[in-house]
């Protein structure tokens, strides 16, 4: 089913919890890839030209990749302010992906898109008590705030977070605005 949904998309990115199984996650699909590629063409060189255009012309390229759910320390020295375990394995990220993932499907990114996550640390931090309130009141995390049908138990959470429930919808649309700018080097690609 993956090598189906990759093989037809124009492009994919990899999200990351800072962990040692990200890493080797990483490792794991640039293998499926580069196999998958090679099939891909294999399959698109001996098609007739009609068939031709049901396939993609291009092989699905690489848009780049997301920490999330990493543990924010705002004492940390470190620029994303990630707790050290973290930090170490989400520094690893951009050298495993330019080990692991073919630089064919990488290259209409910039050196700078490759190495940094989507929106920076935009979305990095943990969001989990705020996630799942969101879930609950089917509403976006930002709009909690303005939300009439609060639970009372809910509400001393909710509205004493009011800053930094507010706030997410800032990160959301810095990491929004990143991953379309990305999307936009696959027209010039």
């Amino acid at each position: 089913m993956n090598k189906v949904i990759v093989s037809t998309v124009d492009g994919f990115i990899i999200p990351c919890l800072p962990d040692m199984f990200s890493l080797y996650g990483i490792k794991n699909m640039g293998k499926a890839l580069t196999q998958w590629q090679r099939d891909f063409e294999i399959c698109y060189s001996i098609i007739t030209p009609d068939k031709r255009k049901e396939f993609p012309s291009k092989f699905a390229r690489f848009l780049g990749y997301t920490i999330y759910n990493a543990k924010r320390r705002a004492d940390s020295p470190n620029d994303w302010k990630l707790a050290k375990a973290h930090y170490n394995h989400a520094q690893q990220i951009p050298f495993r992906i330019k080990k692991h993932i073919d630089e064919k499907v990488r290259e209409h990114l910039s050196e700078e898109m490759v190495i940094t996550p989507i929106g920076n640390d935009a979305v990095m931090h943990t969001h989990n008590t705020p996630t799942n309130m969101a879930q609950k009141y089917r509403k976006p995390i930002w709009g909690l705030t303005a939300c009439d049908n609060l639970e009372s138990t809910d509400k001393p959470t909710i509205m004493g977070n009011r800053q930094a429930y507010e706030s997410t919808k800032e990160k959301y649309e810095k990491f929004a605005e990143d991953f379309l700018e990305r999307i936009a080097t696959l027209n010039d690609w």
